[in-house]
């Protein structure tokens, strides 16, 4: 018997139980994001970070000098999205961009040194936010879990 809790009696006359809203996948992703999301805001308040742009200066971290298109590409963002979080990050002293040594046209991006000092502690609070939002799950499930998003939007066919 699955676990999951279906209220039928919320549901329209005549709909299945797999019908219900709390059964719905997408319904369950987006309100564990929202829980994420609003855990994630109150964890880096004062680093000022929102998961966007934690996401690209941990990447940018992962794989200094790496290029604006790349990190776009990786990220699922359109440039002319990316383009206005990489000025903020770059006013607030996080990132540098440079010119590509071989071609001028490319940028690209590595952390200034405030930043690189910086990320040890905003990965651990990354940490902490996840296992306190995550604390329901065991190790084992959370690997499932982490798995089976993967599966969802990567491309490894």
């Amino acid at each position: 018997m699955d676990d999951t809790k279906v209220h039928t009696s919320r549901s329209a006359p005549g709909a299945m139980a797999e019908d219900a809203l709390d059964a719905q996948i997408g319904y369950n992703l987006r309100r564990a994001s929202a829980f994420a999301l609003n855990d994630f805001a109150v964890e880096l308040t004062d680093a000022a970070l929102r998961p966007v742009t934690y996401a690209m200066l941990a990447l940018i971290d992962e794989k200094p000098g790496i290029r604006a298109a790349e990190l776009c590409r990786l990220l699922g963002m359109k440039s002319a999205n990316m383009a206005p979080l990489l000025a903020e990050l770059e006013e607030r002293g996080l990132v540098e961009r440079d010119d590509h040594a071989g071609d001028k046209r490319v940028q690209v991006l590595a952390l200034t040194k405030a930043a690189r000092a910086a990320m040890p502690g905003w990965r651990q609070q990354v940490r902490r936010h996840e296992d306190r939002f995550l604390h329901r799950l065991t190790k084992k499930e959370r690997a499932t879990l982490l798995r089976l998003l993967r599966l969802i939007w990567t491309d490894d066919d």
